[in-house]
């Protein structure tokens, strides 16, 4: 087998041991190890790796992350095998057998002229430990909402890159866990191509030996959803000062509402959105149009909603200018999603 193997290992047992001589048997010739800063307690077992001729072990001095660590194994891996056609990343603790490893490299190998990320995904049953099932329940929901790919396991750490995916692979921010769902919404939003590869679903001693934390890591996780909810925030202040003033001086809601939604949507909102939520670099006349034309969209239901609210409620303009912006929020983040921003 060609295709190599990356497995970043941090405070690892006996396990990565037993990891590494069942890939051998199965004929990979290249399996890449990076110590992640383990505790000086591991160095045996480094030690042993360091002695089999397979093995490349990469170390850091200090703990940097699991994403770091794929990045270091990647840029390892890019700088050495130009002649394979890409690498497949497992985890350290056994929770991937040999032969679900080998199920996704040679996917991979099949599709690898098509830049496809490969996914190996577990099935989520009675025996999940609830950690584990409550974080990938909860971020496949967000990160469906995020990117509009169905994922089924969002968590897995068994993944195929393409080479001709690694040096975009290599830029994508994140040094912990976070890379990795950072890693599939790229690829979502990105490229549209995310392969899933049904494996099996091992959690060793009720999954205690994962260093995920389902309150922290998921913050990270979900960072990208937090820029545009605070980012439409600052937005959604400006169109109500906005809306405010108009409304004030001529007693027009529908004018009001254009201005104050238009104003808030200029073309720095438009960049900021395209760059740091929906990572576009370039946007084009056609995008920004599409963009303009989902904002008088928007401000035409606004207008029609805070009619509604005053004239049938008796709410006053200003809260119901307020009440109907926070019903059309999710609203908004999917028409961007789904029409300006929507891969081919």
């Amino acid at each position: 087998m060609s295709v190599p193997v990356l497995i970043p290992a941090y405070n690892p047992d006996e396990t990565l041991l037993k990891v590494v001589e069942g890939l051998i048997a199965i004929h990979f010739t290249h399996i890449i190890i990076v110590n992640d800063g383990s505790k000086i307690e591991c160095a045996p077992i480094f030690a042993q790796l360091g002695k089999i001729p397979q093995c490349h072990v990469l170390t850091h001095g200090v703990n940097c992350g699991k994403g770091r660590a794929l990045k270091t194994g990647l840029s390892y891996y890019y700088d050495n095998f130009p002649a394979s056609e890409g690498i497949v990343t497992a985890d350290a603790d056994g929770q991937h057998q040999p032969l679900d490893i080998l199920k996704v490299a040679t996917v991979l190998k099949e599709s690898e002229n098509l830049g496809q990320l490969i996914l190996g995904v577990r099935r989520m049953g009675r025996k999940v430990p609830f950690k584990s099932l409550f974080g990938n329940v909860l971020t496949r929901f967000v990160f469906r909402f995020v990117t509009g790919a169905k994922v089924s396991d969002t968590q897995s750490g068994l993944r195929g890159l393409p080479r001709s995916l690694a040096p975009q692979l290599l830029t994508i921010p994140g040094e912990r866990y976070e890379y990795e769902i950072n890693m599939l919404t790229w690829a979502a939003m990105k490229s549209g191509r995310i392969v899933e590869i049904p494996i099996d679903t091992i959690y060793i001693e009720g999954n205690i030996r994962t260093h995920f934390n389902p309150f922290s890591d998921s913050l990270k996780i979900y960072f990208q959803l937090l820029r545009y909810v605070f980012f439409s925030i600052l937005a959604g202040i400006f169109d109500f000062i906005i809306f405010l003033i108009v409304f004030m001086g001529t007693g027009s809601i529908i004018l009001s509402s254009l201005a104050g939604r238009l104003a808030a949507g200029g073309a720095a909102d438009y960049i900021k959105n395209r760059r740091l939520v929906f990572q576009e670099e370039i946007g084009g006349v056609p995008r920004l149009l599409k963009y303009y034309f989902a904002l008088l969209v928007m401000s035409l239901v606004a207008y029609f909603l805070i009619g509604v609210a005053h004239e049938r409620l008796a709410i006053s303009v200003p809260l119901a200018k307020i009440s109907v912006e926070i019903l059309l929020f999710g609203f908004s983040y999917l028409i961007q999603r789904e029409f300006v921003y929507k891969k081919a």
